[in-house]
C-alpha cells in the first residue's frame, strides 16, 4: 500500500464511478480500473458494488476509506509540520537558566513567545550557571541566559545587558554614604560591608564567583560567611537583619515583597554581564533568535 493507491481509492469511493475519478486523477480509466481489480484481489475481499453506472462501497470498503482518509490526513499533517520545520516556526527549544532569573523572566517571555511559536516544543531547565553551562556545551541544552564571568571557547554569546550589584540590607542597618547612583541609591565601598556576615551565592553560581573575585581584588575580609544557592533567602536574611545579601539591580524590585529592606550600590565593582549564550558554529533557528529578543527586552 502506498499514498498513491489510497489517494486513487478515495477517488473513486468519492466519485462513486471510475471514469469520473479517472478524470479527477488524470489517469486514464483502464489504469483505474486495473488498480481497483488488483486492489481487491490482494485483500480477499470485494470493496465496492457496482450498480449501474455507480459504485457503492461495501462494509469492507467503509472499512478500507476510513482508514485511507486517516492515513492521507495523517500525510497531510506531517508535510504541515515539516513545512513549518523549514520555515523556522517548528522544532524544540530546550533553555537554561538560573531560578531567580527564571522567576522574574519566565512570566513575561514564555507567553509572549508561544503566541509566536505555538509549534515549538519549550522546555525550561533551572540550575546554577556552571551547571548550565556543562549541559548546553554537551548538547543537553540549546541557549542558556545567564550571568558571564568568563568566556568558554566551546560558545557564543550575545551580550544582553550590564547590571550593577547592590548591597541589600536591613533597614536598621544605617550605612554611611556621601554618594548616590543614577537610580537615587546610596553607594558603599564593600569594606565598609565587612563587619557584617556576607550571604554569598556559591562559586558555581555566576553572582557568587563575582563577588569572590571582588572580594579578593579589593582585599576585603568579612567577619563571617554563610553561602546559600538560593538568592531569595539570603534577601529575606538581610532584610531580617541577619548580614547583607547581593543582587543585581534587575532583582531589586522584584525582591522588594521579602523587605523592607535598603539597597547600596556597591562601589568600584564594575557591572555584571549578562548574556545569551549557545554552542559555537551551531546555526539558531528563527525560533531561538526571537527567545533571545524577548529576552533581552527583560
Amino acid at each position: 500500500m502506498d499514498l498513491r493507491e489510497l489517494e486513487y481509492f478515495v477517488a473513486i469511493a468519492h466519485q462513486q464511478n471510475i471514469t469520473h475519478a479517472a478524470q479527477k486523477l488524470y489517469v486514464s480509466q483502464p489504469t483505474l480500473t486495473k488498480f481497483l481489480q488488483r486492489l481487491e484481489q490482494r485483500v480477499g475481499l470485494a470493496l465496492f458494488e457496482r450498480k449501474g453506472g455507480s459504485m457503492e462501497l461495501t462494509y469492507a470498503g467503509e472499512r478500507y476509506l476510513a482508514w485511507a482518509v486517516d492515513m492521507l490526513q495523517r500525510k497531510e499533517e506531517l508535510d504541515s509540520e515539516l513545512a513549518a520545520i523549514r520555515q523556522d516556526k517548528a522544532g524544540k527549544l530546550r533553555v537554561g537558566i538560573p531560578s531567580v532569573r527564571c522567576s522574574v523572566a519566565m512570566p513575561k517571555v514564555v507567553p509572549a513567545f508561544s503566541k509566536l511559536y505555538p509549534q515549538v516544543e519549550l522546555s525550561i531547565v533551572e540550575q546554577d550557571s556552571q551547571q548550565l553551562e556543562q549541559a548546553l556545551v554537551q548538547g543537553e541544552l540549546d541557549l542558556n541566559f545567564y550571568n558571564l564571568s568568563k568566556y568558554c571557547l566551546l560558545l557564543e554569546y550575545q551580550i544582553l545587558g550590564a547590571e550593577p550589584v547592590y548591597a541589600v540590607v536591613a533597614c536598621t542597618q544605617q550605612l554611611e554614604s556621601g554618594q548616590r547612583d543614577e537610580n537615587g541609591c546610596p553607594v558603599v565601598s564593600l569594606g565598609q560591608l565587612a563587619h557584617l556576615p556576607f550571604l554569598l551565592q556559591k562559586p558555581s553560581q555566576r553572582q557568587g564567583e563575582y563577588l569572590y573575585n571582588l572580594m579578593a581584588m579589593q582585599g576585603v575580609s568579612p567577619r563571617k560567611i554563610l553561602e546559600t544557592s538560593n538568592i531569595r533567602a539570603a534577601v529575606s536574611m538581610a532584610a531580617g537583619g541577619y548580614g547583607v545579601a547581593f543582587i543585581s539591580r534587575s532583582f531589586l524590585d522584584y525582591l522588594k515583597e521579602l523587605g523592607p529592606f535598603d539597597a547600596y550600590r556597591l562601589k568600584d565593582a564594575g557591572q555584571m554581564q549578562y548574556v545569551a549564550a549557545w554552542r559555537k558554529g551551531e546555526a539558531l533557528p528563527q525560533y531561538a533568535k526571537e527567545f533571545i529578543r524577548l529576552m533581552a527586552c527583560i
